[in-house]
């Protein structure tokens, strides 16, 4: 969803929490999309470790930290001094430094500094039409003033609510928006991110957007009232995340911190803290802004990173013009003016401090119905020299790949066989100047909440055998070649999240490693003769730099203690046994000590070989480097070179069949060897097409169990592989059972076969194998489900809307699958399974670095293990059509569905209107895409920005089937849902007249041009290719060249034929609306109760206008599917 302030602390948002991962994609399979961006199936292995470096021994160690620090120091002080050199002199590092970068990327990268100590980073990439700029603003949340918490969060809003060149409030967004971009930001606890990207291979637009946006950070005008309008937005941002578990349970860690430490601040800030607070204490909130303003954006604390198809001479030039103004005012980095004060207590002395933090155990009761265990270390980071050494060797990441390790004789397949987990993840969380935090996260079942010490005391017993049995070489080695491996095939990015990145790097490391920095190991030594450069490593440069890094990582784990561990445990098992409440979220938790005698034990855990932990074994599906050789290399030449309009109209050559047993026969297969991305990968995707397999909800919930059982059961063996960069994916949807597999080809089909083996041939091995077993699993699959009724509101908004489109059997009602699920039993799952490749019709896509022959051969060996009967054409179920709304009347009130918000405590309502379009042409899709990106600034500056009626206000376009749909959607505390409705269904009515009416020819070409851009935009990675060459086959449209012909759609459309759109599809009589409105229980936003049902279908039904509950929308679907030819 588009925001324009992302919650703060993203990254702690992603492993605070295991939070229990939603099914409704995958069971019920609601289809968002963007038809010209298609997601990628493949996405990047979750599991693989964030690598990053290695180091030598305490000696050494002090003596490369000298050398590298007065290397960095000595380029960092020249910075300084060039402030005080004429404009035109420019400090130039990469002359003497190159950026260190992948070998597969040939952007061109200059790093330099502005004469006001600006530190930018450019990189230069011909072949995209792509343009994007990030600026980290080296200050964030732990620098509020005591006395107004939030006021750095507040500040991020308003930098995008006019500037002195710029007044107009919605300038930014209104400029972006016409040229295919947008624009967000985020405060965390140490920087501030601000970031765009736009269609801009026109010098002109991006050096405009440069313009607009350097003006932030020189000229920002915090307008009064801006200021006051934008409070809304704050509040509205704290009430959306009040029931949000990770924001919960941040805050409660916060409270366990030293009180005098910055880190103990309420980050995001409300109306309480920022208005009431400040008017209390007689504080001017706009003059604390324009100080806190002045005081730390500074020229010389920021960093810049630009990506654009202009030559690096263009970019620097853009770059000097639009930022030059910065001012620098010589401010030191924020937190020197905390160094010294102790994050945590380490005596249990700060008895002030909310909660202890130590020897302490808190419960809490969530939101969700989660139930875990968090164990988080602190460690503390003494010196600046540390804190850099920390970032380039990361020992961390050596001991999180041992702890959340998932193969034999790891820390969760104990926990597994114990009955105690479902899951362990470690990672490092939090980083500040002083210390970082460790976490160990475990996702409990019911008797591991039980036995809930035990748990944490297998941690400690791991933790106590890498103290006192060497880690194998081969393990470091292991993990250094995997890094190295991805990083060798790591394709050139661009794009907001690109630049993102490479502005937050630069705050962390020297100009070589502003992109190697984050993403590869071993680089302390990156600037000792012979440097480090971009070309992959297989092992470790020395057995001394082995040696060292082990060094490292045994201290690192001397950190790990009992004394020095945070635990908190999350349960609804908690509710009523609580006695104390948080003061920001009003999360209930309580405290509990823990015994000397369960310390004790944890001290002195039970060693490791009693409890059958042991190391991992070695790796076998790392890829050899004779496997990964490619077939077909990329053409430099040919990816350096910018491309014409007439090679983006040229579509890619589509798969070919290689493969068809005819209409009654068994496959139907696919293949494309890859051509255009030079990697040694290969992606496979079967899919044995079904009636049986989802024809019901009870049907439906045993697929979700059969999916949750093999991905469990698989998981000592695919863990290895997952690791190696290879996946599989394993899903039943409403058409049948799709198997992907995908990764470095050598041993992909080695690996496919075994899965596929184990699915169907050797069920038995995957499924429970007692009643209590078969317990554990399906309590996982009720909590996914229940935790769909603490979803946002706009969540549940979306989903009864998308549900009303959807045909009976394609998707389910998650109160249906409840229900079902309450049923399952395990000679239920065991009938099922049974079921699953008993018959069906076989479709395939081979894609990669693999030749015909090969993909013959593939399809061969696992129609030997997929051995299932084929069925008729005329038993293949039907592709998904979208299930067409009725027509209202333009004026008339459209079709209404009531659904009651199902958390009663959360407080915010929610609309959400839906306009359909069933036309299939390409022309209909193009017109309904501009249209989306025309009214998208204007609804969410209308709403959002003037009106202030909630922090979540979007719009944009969904496709379902053939069919695509405009959608509009506000979510509010301070609003009924009648009233959002109302002020939706009142800009639509202004939308010819007040944007379609004085937009010109000339406009509505730049927005063409946008969208032209993005659908011929080369593709970033081969998986991108490949999930869209699936799209059109498993749809059955087989338009490979979709996205041409839409381009060629969008050269003919003009003003005239937008405005015909727009009445055809809403001032007309014959439109198509939906409109969901969200009611919430209590709180200002609030309104009268809905009913389930308003007796819609029954003969007593009458109504002027389709008004419909929940309980409605069965009879619904059925009635709309019988208009479905």
């Amino acid at each position: 969803m588009w925001q324009r302030s992302s919650e703060h602390s993203s990254r702690r948002r992603i492993v605070v929490i295991v939070l229990l991962c939603s099914l409704f994609p995958s069971v019920n399979s609601f289809f968002i999309s963007q038809p010209q961006q298609p997601v990628p199936l493949f996405a990047t292995n979750s599991r693989q470790p964030d690598l990053s470096n290695v180091d030598p021994d305490q000696i050494r160690r002090r003596q490369l930290l000298v050398s590298l620090l007065t290397s960095a120091s000595v380029s960092f002080t020249a910075q300084t001094s060039s402030a005080t050199e004429t404009p035109e002199t420019i400090l130039e590092t990469n002359s003497l430094r190159q950026v260190i970068v992948p070998p597969l990327d040939d952007s061109h990268y200059k790093t330099y500094t502005l004469p006001n100590g600006l530190r930018v980073l450019l990189c230069s990439d011909p072949t995209s039409n792509e343009a994007a700029a990030a600026m980290d603003v080296h200050v964030g949340a732990c620098s509020d003033p005591v006395q107004v918490p939030g006021l750095a969060h507040f500040n991020e809003h308003m930098l995008f609510l006019g500037t002195k060149p710029y007044p107009q409030e919605d300038s930014f967004e209104s400029f972006l928006s016409s040229n295919g971009g947008s624009s967000n930001a985020f405060t965390d606890s140490l920087d501030t991110v601000y970031y765009f990207d736009l269609n801009a291979d026109g010098d002109a637009k991006f050096a405009e957007a440069l313009q607009r946006f350097g003006s932030f950070f020189s000229e920002p005008l915090f307008t009064e009232a801006a200021t006051g309008r934008e409070l809304n937005a704050i509040e509205s941002e704290n009430a959306k995340n009040l029931q949000q578990d990770s924001f919960r349970v941040f805050q409660l860690a916060k409270a366990r911190a030293n009180p005098v430490h910055p880190f103990s601040k309420f980050f995001t800030g409300n109306k309480a803290t920022l208005l009431d607070g400040t008017l209390a204490q007689g504080i001017n909130l706009r003059n604390e802004l324009i100080q806190f303003y002045q005081k730390y954006y500074s020229a010389n604390q920021m960093t810049l990173a630009v990506v654009g198809p202009q030559s690096l001479e263009q970019l620097q030039d853009m770059v000097e013009k639009a930022f030059s103004k910065i001012p620098n005012r010589d401010v030191p980095a924020p937190e020197e003016s905390w160094r010294g004060i102790p994050p945590f207590p380490n005596d249990n002395t700060f008895n002030s401090s909310p909660i202890p933090a130590f020897r302490h155990i808190v419960e809490v009761v969530p939101v969700q119905d989660i139930r875990q265990v968090t164990i988080s270390w602190p460690k503390l980071i003494d010196s600046p020299e540390d804190l850099m050494l920390g970032r380039l060797d990361k020992p961390n990441n050596y001991v999180a790949h041992l702890l959340g390790h998932e193969g034999p004789g790891s820390l969760l397949s104990y926990l597994k066989q114990k009955g105690w987990a479902n899951s362990v993840a470690s990672a490092n969380e939090e980083e500040l100047n002083d210390f970082e935090s460790f976490d160990v996260v475990i996702g409990l079942t019911t008797q591991g909440l039980e036995q809930v010490d035990n748990v944490i005391g297998a941690v400690f017993s791991y933790i106590r055998m890498m103290r006192e049995q060497p880690i194998p070489n081969y393990i470091f080695e292991e993990v250094l070649k995997i890094d190295e491996i991805q990083w060798r095939f790591t394709t050139k990015n661009g794009g907001a999240g690109y630049v993102q990145s490479l502005s937050t790097a630069m705050q962390k490391y020297p100009p070589e490693l502003y992109v190697a920095g984050p993403r590869r190991l071993a680089l302390s030594e990156y600037n000792v003769d012979p440097p480090l450069t971009g070309n992959p490593r297989s092992s470790f440069s020395s057995r001394a730099q082995l040696e060292n890094t082990r060094s490292l990582v045994n201290d690192y784990l001397k950190s790990l203690t009992a004394d020095n561990a945070i635990i908190t445990v999350l349960s609804k098992a908690f509710e009523g046994k609580t006695d104390s409440k948080e003061k920001w979220y009003g999360t209930d938790y309580r405290v509990r000590e823990i015994p000397s005698k369960t310390l004790d034990e944890w001290r002195n855990p039970t060693p490791a070989k009693k409890l059958k932990l042991a190391y991992p074994k070695p790796n076998v599906f790392i890829p050899t480097e004779d496997g990964l050789s490619v077939r077909i290399p990329r053409s430099k030449a040919e990816d350096s070179r910018s491309r014409s309009f007439e090679d983006r109209m040229v579509p890619i050559p589509p798969p070919r069949v290689i493969r068809d047993d005819g209409p009654n026969g068994r496959w139907k297969v696919y293949f494309r060897e890859d051509d255009r991305f030079g990697k040694p990968k290969g992606y496979l995707i079967f899919q044995v097409m079904s009636k049986e397999v989802f024809s019901s909800p009870f049907k439906a919930a045993l697929s979700n169990l059969f999916e949750l059982c093999a991905t469990d059961r698989l998981t000592e063996y695919a863990y290895d592989a997952s690791l190696a960069g290879l996946t599989y994916d394993i899903k039943v949807l409403p058409r049948g059972v799709r198997l992907t597999f995908g990764g470095y080809n050598e041993k992909l089909v080695q690996f496919a076969a075994y899965v596929s083996r184990k699915l169907s041939k050797n069920v038995r091995d995957f499924l429970p194998k007692n009643d209590q077993e078969f317990e554990r699993y399906k309590d996982q699959i009720m909590r996914m489900l229940v935790s769909f009724d603490v979803k946002q509101p706009y969540a549940h908004a979306a989903y009864y809307s998308t549900l009303a489109l959807q045909p009976l059997h394609y998707q389910y009602d998650t109160n249906e699958l409840r229900e079902a699920t309450r049923r399952l039993t395990l000679p239920d799952l065991v009938e099922y399974t049974n079921l699953l490749w008993k018959s069906g019709k076989g479709e395939a896509l081979i894609q990669g670095n693999l030749i015909e022959p090969e993909a013959l051969r593939i399809v061969d060996q696992i129609t030997s293990v997929l051995p299932f009967q084929p069925i008729s054409e005329a038993d293949v179920p039907p592709r998904i059509r979208s299930l067409p709304l009725p027509t209202s009347k333009a004026g008339s009130l459209p079709p209404l569905l009531y659904v009651s918000e199902p958390n009663p405590s959360d407080e915010n309502s929610c609309c959400n209107v839906l306009i359909q379009n069933m036309d299939a042409s390409e022309r209909d899709h193009v017109l309904i895409e501009m249209l989306g990106s025309i009214v998208r600034e204007p609804f969410y500056n209308e709403l959002r920005t003037k009106k202030q009626l909630g922090y979540i206000v979007s719009s944009g376009v969904r496709g379902l089937g053939d069919a695509r749909s405009l959608t509009f959607i506000v979510q509010s505390s301070v609003a009924t849902a009648d009233t959002l409705t109302v002020e939706i269904l009142n800009f639509l009515d202004k939308v010819e007249e007040d944007i379609l009416q004085r937009i010109s020819n000339a406009d509505v070409a730049v927005y063409a041009k946008s969208l032209i851009d993005r659908k011929t935009e080369r593709d970033k990675d081969l998986a991108v290719e490949v999930t869209r060459n699936w799209g059109e086959i498993a749809s059955g449209r087989l338009q490979f060249d979709r996205l041409q012909k839409e381009a060629i759609a969008l050269l003919s459309i003009e003003k005239a034929d937008l405005v015909d759109f727009w009445r055809k599809l809403y001032a007309s009589d014959t439109r198509r609306m939906l409109i969901t409105q969200v009611v919430p229980k209590d709180g200002t936003a609030s309104s009268k109760a809905p009913p389930r049902s308003t007796g819609f279908g029954t003969p007593s039904f009458s109504s002027d206008a389709l008004i419909l509950g929940i309980d409605d929308i069965e009879q619904f679907r059925r009635n709309q599917e019988q208009l479905v030819v």
